[in-house]
C-alpha cells in the first residue's frame, strides 16, 4: 500500500492523547553488527506527519546521498546498492509482526577483486555476458564496469536492474529510537518514506503505534524502487482503474 495522507488516520495528525516524547526502551550499546528492526512506509506529503514529529523531537541531522541500487527480481531478500564507492550488502532475516528485522552483511570497496563478491549475496554469473570478457575485466571489476555489465541485457544468471537514487534525509528521535523522513528521486521521480527502526521490535513497534501507521505496508527499499520502476506490480494493481 502506498499510503496518502488522505488515507491517514486523524491521530497521527495531532491528537493530544498520543505522545510521540514519552521513553519506552533504553539499549545497551553493542558491539559488532547487529541487524535491525525495520518498518517503512513510502507515499507523496509526508509533511503533516513530519510537522507533528518536529513538535517534540528536533532533527538532529539532514544528510544527503546520491546512491545506486541493484535490483534482481528473484531476490526480494537482499539489498544491495553502491554508495560513496562501495558496494554494500544487507540481507532480510526475518519477519515479526509486520517488522522486518535487516543485518548488514558486508561491504566492498572499488575496484572489486571479482572472487571476493560472495554468491548467496550477489550472483557473480550476472556480472558475465554470454561473451567472453576482456583479460583484464576476469579479476578486477571497476565500478563503471560493474555497472555497464549490469546494463546489459545479455546477462548470464538472474536479470538485474539499476536505479539512481538521490535521498535526503532528516534524521530525529522518537521514545528512544531512530526515526528518519526521507525525500528521494527515483531515477527522477519523486517519493517519500518514514522509517522506523531500532534492534529491538517492541520499540519499533511502540513509536508505530505511537504515529498511527499500524495499517500501512511495511516496504523495504528494494521492493519500493521495484514497483517505482515497474520490475514488480503494485499490490493492488488489479483494482487500478
Amino acid at each position: 500500500m502506498i499510503a496518502q495522507i488522505m488515507d491517514m488516520p486523524r491521530d497521527m495528525h495531532g491528537a493530544a492523547d498520543v505522545r510521540l516524547d514519552a521513553p519506552v526502551f533504553r539499549l545497551a550499546a553493542a558491539n559488532g553488527i547487529v541487524p535491525r528492526f525495520e518498518f517503512r512506509i513510502f507515499g507523496h506529503d509526508f509533511n503533516p506527519l513530519e510537522q507533528r514529529i518536529r513538535k517534540v523531537a528536533p532533527c538532529e541531522s539532514i544528510v544527503e546521498s546520491r546512491e545506486i541500487y541493484i535490483l534482481s527480481d528473484e531476490n526480494g531478500d537482499r539489498n544491495v546498492k553502491i554508495r560513496a564507492g562501495k558496494l554494500e550488502f544487507k540481507r532480510l532475516i526475518d519477519r515479526v509482526n509486520g517488522l522486518e528485522r535487516w543485518k548488514p552483511t558486508g561491504s566492498l570497496e572499488f575496484p572489486i577483486e571479482r572472487e571476493a563478491i560472495p554468491d548467496k549475496l550477489f550472483p557473480v554469473a550476472a556480472l558475465e555476458r554470454s561473451a567472453p570478457l576482456p583479460g583484464s575485466l576476469t579479476a578486477v571489476v571497476t565500478e563503471k564496469e560493474f555497472l555497464h555489465h549490469i546494463a546489459q541485457n545479455n546477462l548470464c544468471g538472474p536479470r538485474l536492474y539499476r536505479a539512481n537514487l538521490l535521498k535526503r534525509r532528516s534524521r530525529f528521535t522518537l521514545q528512544d529510537c531512530p526515526v528518519e523522513v526521507d525525500r528521494i528521486l527515483v531515477n527522477g521521480a519523486a517519493i517519500e518514506s518514514i522509517a522506523i527502526e531500532s534492534q529491538c521490535a517492541e520499540q519499533v513497534l511502540a513509536v508505530r503505534s505511537a504515529l498511527g501507521l499500524e495499517q500501512f505496508e511495511n516496504v523495504a527499499y528494494p521492493l519500493a524502487i521495484s514497483r517505482v520502476l515497474g520490475i514488480r506490480p503494485l499490490p493492488d494493481a488489479e483494482n487500478y482503474e
